[in-house]
């Protein structure tokens, strides 16, 4: 499954294998997802923001058009990922790294954004990534972490689809909140989102009446450093 994180131009083809059975596509997840954070978050105007895992960059342009006086950084294991978002456009205000050179770095983030990242990491170093994120953050900064519910069985079947997700190691809320206290972090809400497939959009309306409800397609873990 590693090499095809290796084929960065092929990275929406492979997504929307999973995420076309809602009739909607990445923008529609992301937007979602900043909607919810947005609404939630307690640092109304983050200076210096991480999105973790970023992929080839999509949710980092997102960030830098939603918070506009912020400088945004962004890092990801796939060095072919990062060389394809650094070839593409992107905002001044936007920073692509290689991780192993993030790694190295000091700086401190007031947000610290993460999107379906912990299932491709091995159980055995998930603490060590969620101590480095607490290392990281700046004081009071906010950690947002969203990832797939594996309650939900439309997404259990997306995640099947899609060929990036195919034998990783689902993550449950109840994990990423022990870790989280483990590492320093003081949890601050959990939130479910994504109910509806397009063709029932218009029931979508109850979704923010649901936020608590365990069964949504992805669910939200909200901390900071306190």
């Amino acid at each position: 499954m590693k090499e095809l994180f290796e084929q960065p131009e092929r990275y929406d083809e492979y997504l929307q294998k999973g995420i076309g059975i809602t009739g909607e596509d990445k923008d529609f997840f992301i937007r979602g997802r900043l909607r919810l954070m947005l609404d939630k978050m307690q640092h109304a105007a983050p200076l210096r923001i991480l999105d973790f895992g970023c992929g080839t960059g999509a949710t980092a342009l997102h960030l830098a058009r939603l918070f506009p006086n912020a400088r945004i950084y962004a890092t990801d294991h796939s060095r072919a990922a990062i060389g394809y978002a650094l070839a593409g456009k992107h905002p001044q205000s936007v920073e692509f790294q290689y991780f192993d050179e993030w790694e190295k770095g000091k700086d401190l983030y007031d947000l610290v954004y993460i999107t379906c990242v912990f299932p491709h990491i091995e159980p055995a170093e998930r603490q060590t990534v969620v101590d480095l994120l607490f290392s990281r953050m700046a004081p009071k900064g906010e950690l947002w972490i969203f990832e797939n519910n594996p309650l939900n069985p439309g997404t259990r079947m997306a995640m099947y689809l899609n060929p990036f997700d195919k034998g990783v190691q689902k993550i449950w809320p109840s994990e990423l909140v022990r870790r989280g206290a483990e590492a320093g972090f003081r949890q601050k809400g959990s939130w479910f989102l994504f109910y509806f497939p397009k063709w029932l959009s218009a029931f979508r309306f109850l979704e923010k009446y649901w936020l608590r409800l365990p069964l949504g397609g992805q669910y939200a873990v909200q901390a900071d450093k306190g």
